[in-house]
């Protein structure tokens, strides 16, 4: 199957018409899809044609697509008369349908859609309360490596190996998350609503606190600072992670930077009796306790930060509040093997 983006513009007539129906074209709309055509003509990949007009990459491969199906007729807009004031229900039932075809969509390349397609010119207000009422989220994306394993969820399923086949009636098992994070005063992460453009006063100060947290399923939490997160670091927080859970197997998962990894941290892990198990590479969408950080940030963005210390009691309140929810985990459970829904059950 061909792709799009090696679909070729029909040129069913010469470099030299297309200028003589520019020249002759009073229609503006008509007039922009002819340069989009010519430029295509002169060798311009789709979106290069289409940034030259002023449109997105889509709307140029939807002008193409109609060019190789009808020639000039085609790019004239297929409604007439006045600007037509709305869509229709069906129309609206057709827009939600098209926007499911694809993963995400700016608000621009919704108005442009709309305004191709049906003839419906929309604000961008307007066409985020239409797609509001779709139940779409509008949030910034969470961004995923490119050399994130595609199987990264199935590799994340050898936890089974480091729970034994029998469990023992006396035997507790702990299954949590580690990881470090630097909240700052300089992060500015909250979508906020207001009537005018949001001003917030806030102390510019480069002030940040490096923080441990361990997000457990079925274990006490912790969260603790620490001046650096090198190995002896990382040692430190396992015997307080231990502390806070005696008598207990720790199970835990964290990611792959190189002071989890170091021969200190597997001995201090060993002696502890603290099973390490290691997330793909490149993978931090699957450690939930990423998405606490992320909460607590957001909280972080929008507070008057005094000092250092005050840092770090919005930090640690923050994380009393919404450590005790497993809905960060709840996508991460669902890969659970029963045997694993066993040890923490």
């Amino acid at each position: 199957m061909v792709g799009k983006e090696h679909i070729l513009i029909d040129r069913n007539i010469t470099l030299d018409e297309i200028n003589v129906l520019i020249r002759h074209e009073n229609n503006s709309r008509v007039l922009k899809r002819l340069y989009f055509v010519k430029f295509r003509f002169l060798g311009d990949s789709v979106e290069e044609a289409a940034t030259k007009v002023g449109v997105t990459k889509k709307t140029g491969y939807y002008w193409q697509e109609n060019w190789n199906k009808g020639g000039y007729a085609a790019l004239i807009p297929n409604f007439g008369g006045g600007r037509k004031s709305k869509l229709t229900d069906n129309q609206i039932t057709e827009l939600r349908i098209l926007l499911d075809r694809k993963d995400y969509w700016t608000t621009r390349e919704v108005l442009e859609l709309v305004k191709e397609k049906y003839g419906v010119e929309y604000s961008q207000k307007q066409i985020g309360v239409i797609l509001h009422s779709f139940n779409m989220y509008h949030s910034k994306p969470y961004i995923l490596d490119y050399r994130r394993p595609e199987n990264a969820e199935e590799i994340l399923k050898k936890l089974i190996e480091a729970v034994p086949a029998y469990i023992g009636p006396d035997d507790q098992y702990i299954i949590g998350f580690l990881d470090e994070s630097s909240p700052q005063t300089k992060a500015n992460t909250q979508r906020l609503w207001s009537f005018k453009k949001p001003l917030m006063t806030k102390n510019t100060d480069y002030i940040k606190a490096n923080a441990f947290a361990f997000y457990s399923l079925n274990g006490r939490n912790l969260i603790d600072f620490m001046e650096s997160s090198k190995a002896e670091n990382v040692c430190e927080f396992l015997v307080k992670i231990v502390e806070q859970n005696p008598k207990a197997k720790i199970i835990l998962i964290l990611d792959n930077s190189r002071s989890h990894h170091a021969d200190k941290t597997v001995r201090k892990a060993r002696e502890l009796e603290i099973t390490l198990v290691f997330l793909p590479p490149y993978s931090p969408d699957l450690n939930p306790v990423e998405f606490v950080w992320k909460t607590i940030k957001r909280e972080v963005s929008v507070r008057f930060i005094q000092s250092k210390e005050h840092l770090r009691n919005i930090i640690k309140n923050e994380f009393t509040k919404v450590e005790k929810s497993l809905s960060f985990a709840k996508k991460w459970m669902e890969t659970f093997n029963p045997q694993i829904k066993s040890v923490i059950c």
